[in-house]
């Protein structure tokens, strides 16, 4: 068409260019690898994407880079590129490769060429995703398999009805269970199953070190035809996800034993690079938001990668047909930009992109926080959040209330400062909260909850949320306080509900709640531990105790109550507010609530037990020091009951100090004179709803320093419209939007009635 019309020129977009590598033939495979650079137009030139291991653990290595030719200059290239490019090298005829580190050196070279990385990898012939050099004909034979677990698994699809486009989430459980009936209908030793070498090259394909390169998500992703590759064997992409579903069905069936963490590492981001290549391919939206919590699972040492990897992703939200503020670009490729710079553009897109909070969703609050020097509304993407099942449902009440304010005009846009630095948005006050509990985890949780129990005060305010024509009863306020501990969360699903759906528990399960308290009081009231109650000492202490003896017939039954509070209050803090509600914080102790990260967390932070200036000990020294963190793993459990018999055995006065321990109790520190370092939620922060928000938040005033005035020493105050965010929270009765809930109507059905005038400006920092 251009060349019939002369004036076609005017309207045509400049040529896009972008520099390649051509790869000089040898014939010897042991040759020095030599390359050529040159600026090239993607659309008019036929090349190739290598994309290799780029993962933290092998960019560390000490002996990771080798030297090759470059224009005729020595450079230094990662070791896993030039076993590809020696792998793909011909004997006669060049060929032209992009690999990120071929083509961009400098931080100004790496940043001009991410401007065009979309188009260079949509527009390759394939993209070579190079998981390392083979093993001789193990690796032949492993490929073999799985190619046969791929044909299996796409033929046993279409025999149940489920096309290429559909994913299984969509499957029926009819589906499900014909397609595991088709595939599992096999002999126990089909596919060579007890050539155990051979299974063990399988799994590390399915494991491989080139799953956790955050950049190989946008470079499958974005491909026109993507093949792993692993020395001379390889297979296109959609069949290795088609075997890799069918893989873990025959290891249960042949070896009945899990998989490795590494090879479910590698299903896990393997699956959710399947779901954003499928997204897109059907023309769904890829948000930067959810691509990012993708990105995280990759562990990239560099924070920065996290978002720019995703950038050439990226679609505009379906967020933004919602809202009149339309969309945004999307931030810049700028290597010379800090992480935190680049965290927050990135924050900020996402804010305004949807006019919503939800990026607080799920992450750590800025007090577990790795990478400092943020803004408290921007998430530290770099760290990795605690692996915990989604307890809240972001479209329940809270993430409803704020479409009903009316009129319309009253409900104001989110908006943030030209520089970064501030949020400003409306929020509704629920209340203030006075009292804070040290963190729960998984060796003090039944401690505390007793103890927090009875550290209620006697005239604890009724909550206008649960308030009664007669008050409320001890019995109520018990229920309220132990459904707060375990988030109100436990009960069975309904047959409608979605895996984000938590059903309350029943009331019965109070009774395991009391037995727990009874427990606790009857180990309290005589000092002891279970390790030593039955000794004939505190046998007769207890028989003559009436008051004990009365709580002896309620023991016995608190399993079920202690395993919802060890599954759901773990690393989080419980609250009273001024008002008389209970809540519980984010996790503020990631290490209690996923031992996973006990090693993230110990390189990042200095774990030395100190002491304050005051010779005080503070929080954060005993927290550390508290040997029931490590005891939310069920192998560290396990390991300490072993320790704790063996002591029983040799020491038993040894034994009785451990045991304190594990509970957090630890000799000469005593929990209520801690001196509080961290940034958690305090007493005098506020409990609010946010227009855009999913949950209640927790605020901190900002403090303001007063204008000077002569003779008058000035004493700092709350700025009154100014906070700092200290992390989401389960505060009771309010987690469906209670608190703009009002009864009416003919049937007394409940509805959303917004009263606008309880609405505030205020400015997030």
């Amino acid at each position: 068409m251009s060349g019939s019309n002369p004036f076609s020129s005017l309207f045509d977009q400049p040529t896009l260019t972008a520099r390649l590598a051509i790869l000089q033939p040898a014939a010897d495979i042991n040759a020095p690898i030599e390359l050529n650079l040159t600026e090239a137009a993607v659309k008019d030139t036929s090349y190739e994407c290598i994309s290799y291991d780029r993962s933290a653990k092998t960019a560390a290595a000490t002996d990771n880079m080798v030297t090759v030719k470059v224009d005729g200059e020595n450079q230094d290239i990662p070791k896993q590129l030039e076993s590809a490019l020696r792998t793909f090298r011909r004997k006669e005829r060049p060929r032209t490769f992009w690999a990120d580190m071929l083509v961009g050196r400098t931080i100004e070279e790496r940043s001009a060429q991410a401007n065009v990385q979309r188009h260079v990898l949509e527009n390759a012939e394939r993209t070579l995703c190079w998981l390392g050099p083979d093993k001789g004909d193990s690796t032949t034979k492993a490929f073999e398999t799985i190619h046969e677990m791929g044909r299996r698994f796409t033929e046993a699809c279409r025999q149940v009805g489920l096309g290429p486009d559909v994913g299984l989430m969509s499957a029926t459980m009819q589906q499900m269970d014909a397609l595991r009936e088709q595939l599992l209908n096999c002999p126990y030793n089909d596919l060579n199953s007890f050539n155990f070498s051979l299974w063990r090259e399988i799994r590390d394909v399915y494991g491989a070190p080139y799953w956790k390169s955050v950049q190989c998500i946008s470079e499958i992703v974005l491909a026109r035809a993507p093949i792993i590759v692993c020395g001379r064997s390889n297979i296109r992409w959609a069949q290795y996800i088609a075997s890799s579903r069918a893989m873990p069905m025959y290891q249960a069936k042949f070896f009945k034993v899990p998989l490795l963490p590494h090879v479910m590492k590698g299903f896990e981001i393997a699956n959710e690079i399947e779901i954003a290549e499928r997204r897109r391919r059907l023309g769904q939206s890829l948000e930067l938001l959810p691509m990012i919590q993708t990105a995280r699972g990759c562990e990239p040492s560099d924070p920065r990668e996290i978002v720019f990897s995703m950038v050439h992703l990226a679609t505009p939200s379906a967020r933004a047909q919602f809202h009149n503020q339309g969309t945004q670009p999307l931030p810049k490729i700028d290597y010379a930009k800090t992480p935190q710079q680049v965290l927050t553009e990135a924050a900020r897109y996402t804010i305004l992109e949807r006019q919503d909070l939800l990026l607080w969703s799920g992450e750590r609050p800025p007090c577990a926080r790795r990478l400092k020097d943020l803004p408290s509304w921007v998430p530290d993407f770099g760290a990795k959040p605690p692996y915990t099942l989604a307890l809240f449902n972001p479209n329940a009440g809270m993430r409803g209330w704020w479409d009903e304010i009316r009129p319309a005009g009253a409900r104001k846009p989110i908006r943030i400062s030209a520089d970064n630095k501030a949020v400003h948005l409306q929020a509704r006050p629920l209340d203030r909260i006075v009292y804070v509990s040290p963190i729960f985890n998984a060796g003090n949780a039944r401690r505390l909850c007793a103890s927090e129990f009875q550290k209620l005060p006697e005239h604890t305010p009724t909550p206008t949320s649960a308030s009664t024509s007669g008050g409320e009863t001890l019995d109520q306020r018990a229920e309220r306080f132990w459904r707060t501990l375990i988030l109100n969360a436990g009960g069975e699903r309904s047959a409608r509900a979605t895996l984000r759906d938590n059903a309350p528990p029943p009331a019965a399960m109070g009774a395991h709640f009391r037995s727990l308290v009874a427990e606790e009081s009857i180990l309290k009231a005589l000092d002891c531990t279970m390790i030593d109650l039955q000794t004939p000492e505190n046998a007769a202490r207890l028989r003559d105790s009436p008051e004990l003896m009365g709580f002896v017939q309620m023991c016995g039954k608190a399993a079920p109550y202690e395993a919802l509070l060890v599954k759901n209050a773990v690393g989080r803090r419980f609250f009273r507010t001024e008002g008389g509600r209970f809540g519980m914080t984010a996790i503020e102790d990631v290490v209690a609530a996923d031992n996973s990260l006990v090693e993230e967390e110990r390189e990042s932070r200095n774990e030395g037990v100190g002491s304050s200036d005051a010779g005080q000990v503070t929080a954060e020294a005993a927290r550390r020091a508290d040997m029931g963190r490590l005891m939310n793993d069920p192998i560290g459990r396990s390991m300490m009951e072993s320790f704790q018999q063996y002591l029983n055995q040799r020491d038993p006065n040894a034994a009785r100090i451990a045991a304190r321990a594990m509970r957090g109790e630890i000799p000469g520190m005593n929990e209520d004179e801690y001196v509080r370092t961290d940034d958690g939620v305090r007493e005098g922060d506020l409990a609010v709803a946010c227009v855009g928000g999913f949950f209640p938040y927790v605020l901190r005033p900002r403090s303001r320093q007063p204008e000077p005035q002569a003779g008058a020493a000035g004493e700092s105050e709350d700025d009154s419209a100014t906070y700092e965010y200290v992390g989401e929270c389960y505060l009771h009765n309010a987690m469906d939007g209670e608190d703009f809930k009002t009864t009416g109507g003919l049937f007394g059905r409940k509805f959303f009635s917004v009263d606008i005038s309880k609405l505030v400006d205020i400015t997030i920092i």
